[in-house]
């Protein structure tokens, strides 16, 4: 299951699997509107690829399509498997 830890810049978030960071949520201003968006982890910033954008207050929503498109394109995550 994913893990969301806040970092020290605000409005910043990473998303990890284990202690593998997968994606990177970050409220933004779109057309004057707060939003999260939510991209791939990558070193290099110009590798990251967008994910989505969701409501300001819909974080959960914002983990989960995250975590569901880090499954689909990388399997099942071992971090629960028994």
């Amino acid at each position: 299951m994913s893990q969301l830890q806040r970092t020290p810049e605000p409005g910043v978030w990473f998303i990890f699997d284990k202690s593998k960071r997968i994606a990177i949520v970050r409220v933004v201003e779109v057309h004057g509107c707060r939003l999260l968006r939510s991209v791939t982890f990558d070193a290099d910033p110009a590798r990251r690829q967008l994910i989505g954008y969701f409501p300001e207050d819909a974080m959960r929503l914002a983990v989960e399509c995250t975590w569901s498109e880090y499954v689909r394109a990388t399997g099942p995550s071992t971090s629960n498997r028994k």
